[in-house]
């Protein structure tokens, strides 16, 4: 049995956690066992759904809510549990902080691989200390993963055999149904020829959520039977509310929260909008498109996640008024259609990421 340690800041409902638990449901549970360190004291779905497969979550104070404590948690942690782990894989947004990889090298973990899921990262502080540290970084791990190319040049800008490990899904889950759709919508009081806009993010700076309430305060002005979904928290819930409450449109908002029915949500959309400031290759965006839906996303966004014709791409530099002429034009001329074999033959299947990960939790 090859013991596995995903090593992440938490296990919320966000892209680079659900990535780590799709491969965890979906791993050879004969081969592989996978537990998880994380730092944070919260319990979330994915903590407690781990836990009762009997797989442990170990927990590590942050480094934001005690430096010094996190420090020595973590070298405790890998002196006394590092000889139980054949492999490492450490998933992050950047390398502001290496102490992770730096204790599983000193303490003998024989795969350690690091893996970057995203292009950029927010304050200069972490800009800073990302570049600092990624040439040490890199003579300490075996493997380096991305989840694309602009994720791969962020991290391991002097490795040109990063590998590329798509955001793979269980495409089945997403897979465009009319039957479901109808039951979604009538379940949440969505009336006949309302048009429904998604966004699934976490409420941070770098989702952009004030420009998308821009866009769709301009987007009323076009069609005003119409709702704005979006799922998620963060700590800019409020803020983006209290926006939306200045602009007149809250009524016309739908504040979801975080939940476990993202595939059947989808379902009630109709255009999926993603205006993020940067990203790596958003997981949602694959949750998207196997959804059939047509998606408007922001120019910074890199381009490996074209996977359907109807994606489309637009500066945030350009007019709110301007997106949303354009999302209303592309609702109206697309046929939703199932993708899913569209996703399959691009890789982005589980399985097909899965038999990757598995050849290098393998190595010796």
């Amino acid at each position: 049995m090859t013991h596995i340690l995903f090593i992440s800041s938490a296990l919320n409902r966000a892209g680079t956690e659900t990535f780590m638990m799709n491969v965890f449901r979906h791993i050879d549970p004969k081969r592989f066992h996978v537990d998880f360190l994380i730092f944070s004291k919260e319990d979330t779905d994915y903590t407690r759904e781990v836990e009762k497969s009997e797989h442990k979550v170990w927990r590590i104070v942050s480094r934001r809510d005690g430096a010094l404590q996190y420090y020595k948690e973590l070298k405790q942690f890998f002196r006394l549990h590092g000889k139980d782990y054949h492999a490492i894989h450490w998933c992050g947004n950047s390398l502001s902080s290496m102490a992770p990889i730096f204790y599983a090298w000193k303490y003998g973990v024989p795969v350690r691989i690091v893996h970057a899921h995203s292009s950029s990262a927010a304050g200069w502080h972490n800009r800073f200390l990302h570049k600092l540290h990624r040439k040490f970084v890199a003579r300490i791990t075996t493997h380096h993963l991305a989840c694309s190319s602009a994720a791969a040049k962020w991290f391991f800008p002097n490795d040109k055999d990063a590998i590329i490990i798509n955001n793979g899904i269980d495409v089945e889950k997403y897979q465009y149904s009319p039957t479901v759709r109808e039951k979604v919508r009538t379940k949440l009081g969505i009336t006949d020829g309302t048009i429904v806009l998604g966004h699934v993010g976490r409420f941070c700076a770098e989702k952009n959520h004030p420009f998308l309430l821009d866009i769709f305060n301009s987007f009323l002005t076009l069609q005003n039977k119409a709702i704005l979904m979006l799922i998620g928290k963060g700590e800019l819930e409020n803020e983006v509310k209290n926006k939306a409450d200045e602009l007149g449109i809250s009524s016309h908002i739908l504040f979801m929260g975080e939940r476990s029915d993202v595939p059947n949500l989808m379902q009630a959309m109709d255009c999926f909008v993603l205006p993020s400031i940067f990203e790596g290759l958003p997981f949602v965006l694959v949750e998207a498109q196997a959804a059939g839906l047509p998606c408007f996303v922001s120019a910074a966004v890199n381009r490996d996640i074209t996977l359907t014709p109807h994606i489309f791409y637009e500066s945030i530099d350009t007019p709110p008024a301007t997106w949303a002429n354009k999302i209303y034009s592309s609702i109206k001329e697309c046929v939703r259609t199932d993708t899913s074999r569209c996703l399959e033959k691009a890789g982005y299947s589980i399985m097909a990421s899965i038999k990757k990960l598995e050849n290098l939790y393998s190595f010796t």
